[in-house]
């Protein structure tokens, strides 16, 4: 069976079920949707309600090998300046604790990037997936949540000229929910997370971010 259904009715949760790719849990405090692969484990919200009779449940994400470290974030942005003015795509894969930073045979341009073979088998284990956006602002575009379905890390650098920012989600099937950047990468030294850097220069305050970080994670229901 690929999808499960499961009531949070004892804590914690029953382990994720091996035959699945994902199961929807129904809480207290809504509906999550939560999946499990090799070094990854997730719960994000779906959506949120109140449902009587049931547990409350906290969205996680775990990495088993703990954040992207400082090297592999540096060849990141290096090979992505590099590529300027095209936008440029990566994959890291992790294998055994061991990271690894793979750059597929691409077709690129100022606004686009995409891999040249779909079915690149580094593609499909990939652990995170991320792109550029050259000198704009970091962002997950419509074209995005059409392309990332999978069950993976995303990531999107940007302002690459003068500000580097990166912003980071992950997606389960076509649920995303937004991460704080330097939860996912050990960020370098003059690189941000693109939600503080932007609110910084909005003027708006920090503790402003949790409400935009709700903005910011919608349910994505597919059909």
């Amino acid at each position: 069976m690929f999808t499960k259904y499961i009531l949070a009715e004892t804590e914690p949760l029953p382990p994720i079920d091996s035959s699945s790719m994902y199961e929807f849990v129904m809480a207290a405090n809504g509906v999550f949707v939560r999946a499990r692969r090799a070094g990854l484990e997730a719960l994000i919200p779906v959506s949120r309600c109140e449902i009587r009779g049931l547990r409350p449940v906290q969205p996680y994400v775990r990495m088993e090998a703990g954040k992207v470290p400082l090297v592999c974030t540096q060849a990141i942005l290096a090979e992505f300046q590099r590529d300027l003015p095209n936008e440029s795509l990566l994959w890291l894969r992790c294998d055994e604790a061991r990271w690894k930073v793979v750059k597929p045979r691409q077709v690129q341009d100022e606004n686009a990037v995409r891999p040249a073979d779909p079915f690149d088998p580094d593609g499909a284990v990939a652990f995170l997936d991320v792109h550029s956006h050259n000198v704009m602002e970091p962002f997950f575009s419509t074209d995005d949540d059409r392309d990332e379905t999978g069950f993976r890390i995303f990531a999107v650098f940007g302002l690459l000229d003068k500000q580097p920012c990166v912003t980071a989600r992950i997606g389960i099937y076509g649920y995303y929910w937004h991460l704080d950047a330097d939860s996912v990468f050990v960020l370098p030294e003059g690189v941000q997370d693109a939600v503080e850097f932007l609110l910084a220069q909005a003027g708006r305050e920090p503790a402003e971010m949790e409400v935009l970080s709700e903005i910011a994670n919608p349910s994505c229901p597919q059909p």
